[in-house]
């Protein structure tokens, strides 16, 4: 038996409903991706992918993981998010060399790619869309997958034949590849991360204009600033006393779009919607799940962790410093005075400090 579906994306069949139906249907013993590049945003949606096709059962999967450091699209986060993936290795296309041209590639790497496999099936789904939040889901791709059932169709038939010297492909590619050793990692961060690739970011496909209205919003170049920066510090001000007359509120209003930074997309969504969750922690205590809204004040709304129980006895007119440690999950601390002056220095290098119109300072490094 020989199935195929189409992507035609995004209305009627996302790369993550594909990939979703093959996992289902013949869930893999082992999986190689060869992607061109991967975002924060991009993993965390994959992660769900694979959680809600098989639940835990997903972190059994042997995975092999083929991406690069062309242009320094890819993003460090999403790298160690993969590492820290049980049964996982990750190799990078000929790094060194890229890496010694400050990321610009000798041969651009520019596969889309899923091989999925078990003792009677083998898929290989392939497309147009990278790993990010645009190329699952959102942004205009198309692709096809092909799944034999190995009992039933000969070898000799196109379909074996094409996935298996697609196969080959993929591992010639990965035997010629670097793993992702500390060093490798470190070095390609450091470039990442410096001050002139902060302050004008590679864009991606998660990279998409704002439709919210232009007066007093984020321009572009802010938005990928947010997207790529790990550190968001923030004057948190008087806080609402959401949670009654004489207790600590725990809602943190923000500048319109700093979502962003939260890893969701600038999209216009209606006053006081859901925008998402996200997994948060406070000195050193458990992640949990917090909301992101869009206020009817036109402010992006942060629950924070209650005060006193798994939060400071108080967030009213302190400095803030959340750092994201993995998609979707960060850490929050309070800072002192002397804190945030260097926030504000490390800032200002890249362009990147803010103030709303009540005067609250903000930015991101």
């Amino acid at each position: 038996m020989i199935a195929v579906d189409s992507i035609r994306q995004p209305t009627d069949r996302t790369t993550a409903q594909a990939l979703h139906k093959i996992l289902q249907y013949a869930p893999p013993e082992e999986m190689d991706i060869a992607a061109a590049y991967i975002t924060g945003s991009g993993m965390r949606d994959l992660i769900k992918v694979f959680e809600n096709a098989l639940g835990k059962n997903h972190t059994t999967i042997e995975r092999r993981w083929l991406t690069s450091f062309d242009y320094c699209r890819t993003e460090p986060i999403a790298l160690e998010a993969i590492r820290s993936l049980p049964n996982s290795s990750v190799r990078i296309f000929d790094a060194e060399f890229c890496l010694s041209r400050d990321c610009t590639p000798r041969v651009p790497f520019h596969p889309k790619a899923f091989f999925l496999r078990n003792s009677g099936y083998q898929y290989l789904l392939a497309g147009s869309g990278n790993i990010s939040r645009s190329g699952l889901a959102r942004g205009y791709e198309a692709g096809l997958s092909i799944g034999v059932d190995l009992k039933v169709t000969p070898k000799t038939s196109s379909a074996v034949q094409s996935i298996q010297n697609s196969q080959k492909w993929f591992d010639a590619a990965w035997d010629g590849a670097s793993p992702l050793s500390d060093k490798i990692l470190s070095w390609y961060s450091g470039i990442f991360e410096s001050v002139d690739r902060q302050k004008s970011p590679a864009i991606t496909e998660d990279d998409i204009a704002s439709d919210h209205p232009t007066n007093g919003a984020l321009k572009n170049s802010d938005l990928q600033k947010l997207r790529v920066c790990r550190n968001f510090w923030i004057e948190a001000g008087n806080i609402t006393k959401n949670r009654g007359p004489h207790l600590p509120g725990n809602q943190l209003m923000m500048k319109r779009l700093t979502r962003v930074f939260f890893g969701f997309p600038p999209t216009v969504v209606p006053e006081n919607s859901a925008i998402g969750t996200v997994e948060m922690s406070f000195g050193g205590g458990n992640f949990d799940d917090y909301s992101v809204t869009y206020s009817d004040n036109k402010m992006d709304k942060l629950v924070l962790p209650i005060p006193g129980v798994n939060g400071p006895d108080s967030y009213d007119k302190k400095n803030l410093i959340f750092r994201c440690v993995a998609p979707g999950r960060f850490k929050i601390r309070i800072g002192s005075d002397a804190d945030k002056k260097v926030w504000l220095r490390n800032s200002k290098k890249i362009d990147a400090d803010f103030a709303m119109k009540g005067g609250r300072k903000w930015g991101v490094f």
